[in-house]
């Protein structure tokens, strides 16, 4: 573990959302991360310090991810097989990707589920991460068991009995029968039933509470299962206007 805690990671995209997701998920997997929002601040971090892996979008403002490690190469040569590419499934990607599949390196295609970045970082650094994937089996019947889209977007919550929303809600991700969110104050109380409200998907449902931790002294975290569903058609807006993805694993206490 001590070993693993080491290795450093400089991860680099535009997206601030994805960057905040992924570095949260790789620090939890006991990696110290880095991040840059574009190739040209990547580049200057990897003049001043030495990293074991470097994880970029393709696309990049100003220096794009190919020139960020072909410009790396140069004063690096061992970085050669320490990238990892992040890319979309789409025409105008193909070409990058046949050029990083030359190169013999790897690439995730974006929406990627959060499992395969994990293991494909797991190979690149000869880290075990067994011991972390064990913490997150036998999750219980509250596991949603389907697909979530990271997505940020501010919501009201009320308390049974409160006609005072939670300040400065927001979701964090969101799939048919359950939403993460974000707020200020105290953690809400497991096992109590709330009200949601996201205008934006015309959602409005009452939801179990089933986890919720502080994030820091301001901050704290729920998972909420919901009980009426987010429509297919709300679902379908989500994935049409934001960069969505599968997010990480969740432990026990974070069941939903």
């Amino acid at each position: 573990m001590e070993e693993r805690r080491k290795m450093r990671i400089l991860f680099v995209d535009s997206d601030e959302d994805l960057r905040s997701f992924c570095s949260e998920v790789l620090t939890g997997a006991g990696y110290s991360v880095e991040l840059a929002s574009s190739g040209t601040e990547a580049y200057w971090k990897l003049k001043e310090t030495s990293f074991d892996l470097v994880i970029t979008d393709i696309k990049l403002k100003g220096m794009d991810g190919l020139g960020l490690y072909l410009d790396t190469l140069k004063i690096y040569s061992h970085m050669k097989e320490k990238f990892l590419f992040m890319t979309e499934d789409s025409c105008s990607d193909f070409e990058s990707q046949s050029v990083i599949t030359r190169l013999n390196e790897k690439y995730l295609l974006k929406p990627f589920d959060i499992k395969e970045l994990l293991k494909k970082v797991e190979a690149l650094t000869g880290a075990n991460l067994s011991a972390f994937f064990a913490m997150y089996r036998g999750l219980d019947e509250n596991r949603r068991m389907e697909r979530r889209l990271c997505w940020a977007e501010d919501c009201k919550v009320f308390e049974d009995g409160s006609e005072v929303p939670r300040p400065f809600t927001q979701t964090a991700d969101i799939s048919k029968h359950g939403v993460r969110i974000r707020y200020m104050g105290t953690p809400l109380r497991q096992e109590d039933t709330v009200y949601i409200s996201v205008k934006w998907l015309s959602v409005e449902s009452r939801a179990l509470v089933v986890w919720s931790r502080e994030i820091n002294d301001l901050e704290a975290a729920s998972g909420l299962k919901l009980f009426d569903p987010v429509t297919a058609a709300s679902l379908s807006k989500v994935l049409q206007n934001r960069k969505t993805f599968i997010p990480p694993l969740v432990s026990r206490e974070e069941g939903n």
